[in-house]
């Protein structure tokens, strides 16, 4: 059994400031690895797979939702949600879902800063993590939502504004070029 108040009194506190932080993902992820039981390791383990882009698919996707622990469940279904409405988006099509965080995902889609979108966005998924733990108290899933804003604080000490900006610019003219190589083959 994971000591939970240990782990979380140690932990740092986490703000999605979009400043570059000198917090080291991997140094915090295994202290608190260590301290885990095997059953929250396993939890961690497939947390940290859905961060990992050639990991996710249906299949991911359908194993987490029947996923025991709900914080699995609510998270990678938020996570499907988004990346569904984002291709919708940039196909310029529309879904079906019905979820309480699509309307402001497609409000944040459709800003012309990459940058900024992309900060609207991540500041959706925050307060969804937020949301899916707010009744929680001294357990797994606030370990699992710390790791998944770390996640995103990471992701931005990655980038500075300029290789940002190119990556995501090069990552929606990739999605544009597919979307446009599946219409044409369609057309055929």
């Amino acid at each position: 059994m994971s000591d939970f108040p240990y782990i979380l009194g140690w932990l740092p506190s986490l703000a999605l400031d979009f400043e570059k932080h000198g917090y080291d993902y991997n140094a915090i992820r295994e202290g608190i690895f260590l301290s885990c039981s095997e059953e929250d390791r396993r939890l961690i383990e497939w947390l940290e797979t859905g961060f990992d882009d050639s990991q996710i698919g249906e299949d991911f996707y359908r194993t987490s939702s029947r996923c025991r622990n709900r914080f699995i469940r609510e998270y990678f279904a938020y996570d499907r949600n988004l990346r569904t409405e984002k291709v919708a988006f940039l196909a310029r099509e529309a879904t079906d879902l019905d979820f309480d965080e699509k309307d402001a995902l497609r409000k944040a889609f459709a800003m012309t800063n990459i940058i900024e979108r992309e900060k609207a966005v991540d500041s959706i998924t925050w307060a969804k993590i937020d949301e899916i733990v707010a009744l929680d108290s001294l357990n797994v899933n606030l370990v699992l939502a710390f790791l998944a804003k770390f996640h995103l604080i990471s992701r931005w000490n990655r980038l500075d504004s300029k290789t940002g900006a190119e990556l995501f610019a090069k990552f929606v003219e990739e999605i544009n070029d597919t979307y446009n190589r599946n219409k044409t083959s369609q057309e055929i």
